[in-house]
């Protein structure tokens, strides 16, 4: 299972980098063809769209992870014994949702592909493909939301399950809080 994660882990940084520096590197040349050649590129629009919907549908994966989403945790600060149940309705929340999503995800990209619809600036690529990130990326959030939940219901009083560096041991241990 761990070797699922770990693969996981390494898809999310690969499509995270890529995706950033095409998107920086093409916002820059749209910005150059355009104010310093006087001749805009089509497809620059477009194209960071679609790299901005892979930082976002692979950063929920990405952020699951290492449980940087945001949170309210006043409720947690006042009653810090709340935390793992405030977890657990979270996480099942944030299930629920990304369920619903992957679905409509699927569907969506499905009708795209037997339609063939056409990307406009960007005629030879179809629509379905670039889209296709959504599912997998809300797959792969799923997943890490499973992971996650596995592991707070196997918490005991007192413990916590300390998964965060999956990508680099691949090893899940119990640390015992001292406070």
């Amino acid at each position: 299972m761990n070797m699922i994660f770990r693969t996981i882990s390494g898809f999310e940084t690969i499509c995270l980098t890529v995706a950033l520096s095409a998107s920086i590197t093409i916002s820059v040349v749209g910005v150059f063809f355009r104010y310093v050649l006087n001749n805009s590129l089509g497809f620059v629009e477009e194209a960071a769209g679609f790299l901005l919907l892979v930082m976002v549908c692979v950063g929920i994966s990405a952020a699951v992870r290492k449980g940087t989403h945001l949170r309210v945790d006043m409720l947690i600060q006042f009653v810090p014994k709340t935390k793992r149940y405030l977890d657990l309705i979270a996480d099942i929340i944030a299930l629920g949702v990304m369920t619903v999503l992957l679905v409509f995800a699927v569907q969506f990209v499905a009708s795209l592909l037997v339609s063939s619809q056409r990307v406009t600036s960007m005629y030879w690529l179809p629509l379905g493909i670039p889209l296709i990130i959504m599912p997998v990326g809300y797959l792969a959030t799923i997943l890490r939301l499973l992971r996650n939940l596995s592991n707070l219901l196997k918490q005991r009083n007192g413990d916590e399950i300390d998964d965060k560096d999956d990508d680099q041991t691949g090893q899940i241990t119990a640390k015992r809080r001292t406070t």
